[in-house]
């Protein structure tokens, strides 16, 4: 039985952890340690937060909401995470938050406009392969069955980024699975936190052979996990005591 800690199913977000750092994926689902979230994380979350109140009405209003009620409900979620949140040392709160309603208002003006969507924060619960099952949430899809995802990050993303995410694969399986039909492609929104803040949008799709090789590492991954195979990820570039919390943990189990 691959299940760890009684649970019956794998998410995305386990998997990516998992390829990140095996180590990582031990301390936080086989021990159960829950580390704070650094504010990369509380800002993410505070900017779904304002499409999730946007977008649920506007399944049945088919009009976006003033921008000022999104961005309250983006600040009362970021004050809500800022407690919990992991500062840096260098890192002041308020300029972040700033930095969050900014972002989230560029989203609602560049983005909202042109998404009706058909399902908010879906929660999917299907057969990868026998015995392996794939729970998750589906941010956002939209009328004509486009699947959209949001990023929050410092940096221009690649033109390739949207290929190589495997979260995206994750959703088009749930999606075909549950419809019984393709997605009609995927959407990926990178708010890009740089001097002056931007929106890139980038374009994808999956084959059957991309679903078929997801549903291959998730079922290498989840035996990985069944036999006990955890080490430690060196190569990774968040591997440093700064950017891990599990760094004195981690060195002393492996």
């Amino acid at each position: 039985d691959w299940r760890i800690n009684g649970m019956d199913h794998i998410s995305p977000t386990q998997i990516g952890m998992f390829l990140r750092c095996p180590a990582q994926y031990y301390f936080r689902y086989c021990e159960g340690l829950i580390l704070p979230p650094k504010s990369a994380l509380t800002r993410g979350r505070a900017v779904h937060k304002g499409q999730e109140v946007n977008y649920r009405q506007k399944i049945e209003t088919k009009q976006d909401l003033p921008v000022a009620d999104v961005l309250d409900a983006v600040s009362t979620e970021f004050d809500v995470q800022a407690p919990e949140t992991e500062w840096a040392p260098d890192e002041n709160p308020g300029k972040v938050k700033d930095e969050t309603i900014s972002l989230a208002g560029l989203y609602h003006q560049e983005i909202a406009p042109t998404v009706q969507p058909e399902f908010v924060e879906e929660e999917v619960f299907v057969e990868i392969v026998p015995d392996l099952n794939l729970k998750g949430f589906i941010d956002v899809v939209q009328e004509g069955g486009i699947i959209r995802d949001t990023k929050t990050t410092a940096r221009t993303p690649s033109a390739d980024a949207i290929e190589k995410n495997l979260q995206l694969s994750a959703y088009s399986l749930a999606y075909r699975s549950l419809l019984g039909v393709p997605e009609a492609g995927l959407r990926l929104d990178y708010l890009v936190n740089t001097k002056t803040p931007k929106v890139v949008t980038l374009e994808g799709k999956r084959t059957d052979a991309d679903i078929k090789r997801f549903a291959a590492i998730a079922e290498r991954i989840s035996k990985a996990i069944q036999t006990g195979v955890f080490y430690p990820n060196q190569d990774n570039f968040l591997c440093s005591k700064d950017n891990c919390g599990y760094w004195d943990l981690c060195h002393k189990k492996f």
